[in-house]
């Protein structure tokens, strides 16, 4: 507990305009005054005597003398202590916010701050409304879910075989470029007047989804299996593949060309996302979802009658 005493001084203090210099801005502080002699105490004990920064009322003792001009008595619980400038300063409003403040806002003056001109200069603060003083540092969650917001996903590049075109009954491989997946970090700070903090959000694939364009769904955990033409068919295997019942006769075709009608397959991508602050900070955010697709052409293999 802070207790702010004023002092009798051997003649009459004034409190001269504290102007802010630099980027941030600048203030005028009102103007006190207060009279009596002799020294500073609290509760017998000699305490720094300090020009102190005007405020509410309260008495003073020293060399057997009384004065209620000027003096002050409040108790702080804590440090830094804001209150408004225009409170501690009546008619006076600290000023222009600084160069690039929130706004709206108000100047602050810290009551622990005593002393010289200086030394109250650097007690005077611009907050913005809604970023009072005494407020926390934001949560690392939020700088980690501004982070997952930066986050630069690549979309997929549907990748389908065993040849450009499908057949009917013939399995169709469904898979990704094998680039893209691996987990993708990005960095992010939030702050607020109270200060900043730092988090970064992680993107991992987990799943593809993939609409066939026959009205089929097919999820497939990884980036699924691309087919090796120098292998055989018994040497290689997938787990992500579909069958086509019928042709894409009729579908929309990519070039306008009748003949070339295919069906659309579009593959989405989710990823799951978490956070990581300081202090050992840490948590999931909703999961990402990128998309990409691809035309394909499904005939029906002709049979040769000899």
């Amino acid at each position: 507990m802070l207790k702010r005493l004023a002092c009798q001084l051997a003649s009459a203090l004034v409190l001269t305009s504290v102007t802010l210099a630099g980027a941030s801005g600048s203030a005028s502080a009102g103007t006190g005054t207060g009279g009596g002699t002799g020294g500073c105490t609290d509760s017998g004990a000699t305490v720094t005597c300090g020009s102190g920064v005007g405020g509410n009322p309260g008495s003073t003792t020293g060399g057997g003398g009384s004065d209620s001009g000027g003096g002050v008595g409040s108790t702080q619980s804590k440090c830094p202590d804001y209150v408004l400038y225009s409170v501690e300063f009546p008619g006076a409003s600290g000023g222009p916010p600084p160069t690039g403040a929130v706004q709206p806002g108000a100047w602050y003056v810290d009551l622990c701050v005593q002393g010289s001109t200086q030394g109250m200069g650097t007690g005077v603060q611009w907050f913005g409304t809604g970023q009072g003083p005494g407020s926390a540092p934001p949560d690392p969650a939020t700088a980690g879910a501004k982070a997952a917001s930066e986050l630069q996903l690549p979309a997929p590049s549907p990748a389908l075989s065993p040849s450009v075109t499908g057949y009917v009954n013939l399995a169709e491989w469904l898979g990704v470029a094998l680039s893209i997946w691996h987990s993708i970090t990005t960095s992010a700070e939030a702050c607020n007047a109270a200060g900043c903090v730092t988090a970064t959000a992680t993107a991992t694939p987990a799943y593809v989804t993939w609409t066939t364009g026959d009205g089929s769904t097919v999820t497939c955990d990884g980036a699924g299996t691309a087919y090796n033409p120098a292998l055989s068919a018994e040497a290689q295997s997938t787990n992500c593949s579909h069958t086509y019942t019928t042709t894409s006769a009729g579908q929309p075709s990519p070039d306008g060309n009748p003949s070339d009608a295919a069906f659309t397959v579009t593959a989405t991508v989710t990823w799951t996302v978490a956070w990581a602050g300081p202090n050992g900070s840490a948590g999931v955010l909703p999961s990402l979802t990128t998309v990409g697709s691809s035309a394909l052409k499904v005939a029906q293999i002709e049979s040769v009658n000899n």
